[in-house]
């Protein structure tokens, strides 16, 4: 199983090594949409929400990142992994793969043998929030600051702007 501080401190890392601008905020437990935007009026953070999403596609993990409020259209991106079945990491895959629990989900610092998707559009965000693995932890960073942290990635790192279902 994957070790949760491990991870938070190679993330926070990275972030330090790639000159990434943030800021780390404290507070209580959040694990939901609803939960993180009542803790953002408490502590005082600004930003859009990343959505960070593991999914399993077949027999291998791949995360894609877009925007909080975006539908993602899974037969695409069966199309474009070249996976018959593609769907959510459970929370027990999640758990022991990653170090995460629902609603904890982050960036990048896991495994480099995980393919990453990003949504390009994060990176014309003047703030972006996400979890740095821990729910009583949130990292505030400049979107344009964030391409300079996956492009320092060993992952497998690809742009896509086809992931999401188009707004009607």
């Amino acid at each position: 199983m994957v070790n949760p501080e491990v991870i938070y401190k190679k993330l926070i890392s990275l972030l330090d090594n790639c000159h990434v601008e943030y800021k780390l905020f404290t507070h209580r437990p959040a694990l939901t949409y609803d939960e993180l935007a009542v803790i953002q009026a408490e502590v005082g953070f600004l930003g859009t929400e990343m959505k960070c999403l593991v999914m399993k596609a077949d027999e291998n993990f791949i995360v894609y990142i877009t925007l909080q409020g975006q539908r993602v259209d899974y037969q695409v991106i069966a199309e474009r992994v070249g996976g018959k079945k593609v769907r959510l990491a459970t929370p027990e895959e999640l758990l022991e793969h990653f170090g995460a629990t629902p609603g904890c989900a982050y960036p990048f610092g896991f495994d480099a043998s995980y393919d990453i998707y990003v949504d390009p559009t994060i990176y014309k965000e003047e703030w972006l929030l996400f979890s740095p693995v821990v729910p009583t932890q949130t990292v505030q960073a400049r979107g344009a600051d964030l391409k300079k942290a996956f492009d320092a990635l060993e992952n497998h790192i690809s742009e896509v702007s086809n992931f999401n279902q188009p707004v009607a």
